[in-house]
Parts: C-alpha cells; structure tokens; sequence
C-alpha cells in the first residue's frame, strides 16, 4: 500500500531552516527543500505531495527523485529528524 507524505516540508516549510538539511544540501548542489524530498521519497512505495505554486517549484521538486542519498546523509537527517516517540494528531494546513 502506497503512504503519502503529508507536508514532507513541514508546515509553512518549517523543516527547511534546518542546519543538516543545508549541510547535506550544499553538497549535492541542491536545495534543503529537494533533500528533505530525496529523503522521504528514499522509502518504497512513499509518495510526497509538496506545495509548488509556481512551475519552477514543481521541476525542482521532481529533480529531487534523482537525488541518491549516501549512507552518511541518510544517518544525518534521521539523527537530525527522528520519528516521533508516540502517536501525534496530523496539523492542519
């Protein structure tokens, strides 16, 4: 069964402002918003729905799905993001 990443940005693209997912970023030449994408999308069967109001959005966005991932920067942004302990109410956006 596919899962949808809801708001794989965070809200308002909260998760962005983070120092790992610009560390990680400056080192593929991407954005903190195209690795936070690669991230998610590095599950199977994971579908990640990000806001895009303009074109340029939505062809930066799709070029995060050829973004690989080393093992280190997947370490990182799991270190950096950890799931949750307990179960969290979805927000509403």
């Amino acid at each position: 069964m596919p899962l949808m990443a809801y708001s794989p940005l965070g809200q308002g693209g909260r998760l962005l402002k983070g120092k790992t997912l610009a560390a990680v970023a400056k080192q593929h030449h991407a954005t903190p918003a195209q690795i936070a994408i690669a991230w998610v999308l590095r599950q199977p069967r994971v579908i990640a729905i990000p806001k895009a109001g303009v074109v340029e959005h939505v062809r930066s966005n799709a070029s995060a799905a050829e973004i690989e991932l080393t093992k280190d920067d997947l370490a990182a942004l799991d270190a950096a993001f950890p799931p949750p302990s307990e179960k969290e109410p979805l927000q509403m956006l």
